[in-house]
Parts: structure tokens; C-alpha cells; sequence
């Protein structure tokens, strides 16, 4: 631009002395140079401004980039975090559904042999333990019992029969005779659960575990001991003393 500016200023020197004519062409020609100048340092002008506001979008873009780059790197260790703690969870969730199932197979099996065992039990744990066996699902599949719930019966269950089998209990009840279709008060006294001795009216006997449930048979000659016996666990009688009575070793054999 300065070399166009000192042409011209030469060739306005170089006409200075020439003809008007030559000197309108000069004005002309410095007058549009003058335009083209002013147009120039206006459009010089306003490239600096968009420069300058193109430079500002440009550093407000590369922090939000930044930023931005930044969350995604942040979400990034939060999803691997995520996912290393679903698969931990997962793998629990895998481990607690084995538990179960085995607690549901044990159960199921407890559940099924202690209703076997219903009948097998003596008169009065029967009857102390029906609550507790009217809590025992018949179908595993079809209860809506929980698991801790049926436990907690299985529990109970087995303690009582335990407890009863570890002492010896004194019962009073109303049943035939052995023999005979006569009803008539029973006292029976219980050795755990396995061996049982009763006092009837004009009757004695003991009784035994069969296949069906208990059996009696009838032994009078053995009232007087079991008198005894009862006496001593009422505590009528104190005074240590050993008494003789059938035990039932086995079915079929009594000793």
C-alpha cells in the first residue's frame, strides 16, 4: 500500500505541469485510491474485531471441550466402577441363590420326615407339637411361607422332640384297653420317646414303639412297680430305690 501511495504521489509530481486533462485523471485516480484505502482499512478494520471475537469463541470452546472431556473421563471411571461392583453384586446374588436352594432342599426334606415322624411320637409331645406341625407346608412349592419362617417350625420342632426325649414325663389320657374296646383313665409314664409303662384301672402294661405308632400290652403283674415309678417322679416318694421294668430292646423283644 505504501508503494502504491508513493506512485502516485510521483506521478501527481511528475503531471504537476501538465495539461488540466492530465491532472483530472490524477485527482480521479487519487480519489479512487483514497476510497479503495478507506475500504481497505475498514474491512482491515472489522477483520480485527472478528478476529478478536473469533479468538474469544475459540478459548470458551476449548474449555467447554475440555470440560466436557473431563465428565466424560469422570462417567467413564464411575461406569467401570458400576459395572465391577454389578458384577460383584451379580456374583452374590448367584452364590445367595445356591444358599437357598440348599436351605429349601434341607428344609423340604426336614419337613417331609418330621410329618413321618408325627405318629411315631408320643400321645402327649403330639399333641404339645400340633401348632407347630399345622405350620409345616404340605406342598414346599405351593406355601407362601418364607424360608425363615419354615426354619423357625423345623427349629421347634426337632428342640421339643429333643427336650422330651431327654426326660421322663407323666401323662394322663383316656383309651381303650389293650385288648378291648373299653375306655378307661390311663396314667403313662414316658422314658424319652422310645419305651413307655402305663396305670389303668385293674391294668398295667408298658408300651412300645411299632411300625404303625405305639402299641400296649398289657402286663398286670407290673402295677405295683410302675406305682412306684410314679411316685418317685411326682415326688411322693424320695427315697433312691432301683425298680425293675420290661424294656423293649427292639420289635418283638422285650427285656
Amino acid at each position: 500500500m505504501k508503494r502504491l501511495t508513493l506512485a502516485l504521489m510521483s506521478a501527481y509530481i511528475s503531471v504537476a505541469s501538465a495539461s488540466p486533462e492530465a491532472l483530472d485523471d490524477v485527482r480521479t485516480t487519487i480519489g479512487e485510491w483514497a476510497t479503495a484505502e478507506k475500504a481497505i482499512s475498514r474491512e482491515s478494520l472489522q477483520w480485527q474485531e472478528e478476529r478478536v471475537l473469533l479468538e474469544d469463541l475459540l478459548t470458551v470452546a476449548e474449555k467447554r471441550v475440555a470440560k466436557l472431556e473431563a465428565i466424560i473421563e469422570e462417567h467413564e471411571g464411575f461406569v467401570s466402577t458400576a459395572d465391577a461392583k454389578r458384577l460383584e453384586l451379580l456374583d452374590q446374588s448367584e452364590r445367595v441363590a445356591a444358599d437357598v436352594q440348599q436351605i429349601e432342599s434341607f428344609l423340604v426334606k426336614m419337613e417331609r420326615g418330621l410329618r413321618e415322624l408325627k405318629l411315631r411320637l408320643p400321645e402327649p409331645l403330639q399333641e404339645e407339637l400340633e401348632p407347630i406341625y399345622q405350620r409345616l407346608p404340605l406342598q414346599a412349592d405351593e406355601t407362601t411361607l418364607g424360608l425363615g419362617e419354615r426354619m423357625q417350625s423345623v427349629v421347634n420342632l426337632l428342640g421339643k422332640i429333643r427336650e422330651f426325649d431327654a426326660k421322663i414325663s407323666l401323662s394322663e389320657s383316656i383309651r381303650a384297653l389293650p385288648g378291648s374296646e373299653v375306655e378307661v383313665s390311663f396314667r403313662t409314664l414316658w422314658i424319652g420317646l422310645g419305651q413307655a409303662y402305663y396305670l389303668a384301672p385293674n391294668d398295667a402294661g408298658y408300651g412300645k414303639l411299632g411300625t404303625a405308632g405305639w402299641e400296649w400290652h398289657s402286663q398286670p403283674e407290673l402295677a405295683a412297680k410302675i406305682q412306684e415309678c410314679i411316685a418317685l417322679v411326682e415326688g411322693r416318694s424320695t427315697e433312691p430305690k432301683l425298680i425293675e421294668l420290661p424294656v423293649a430292646l427292639k420289635e418283638g423283644a422285650v427285656k
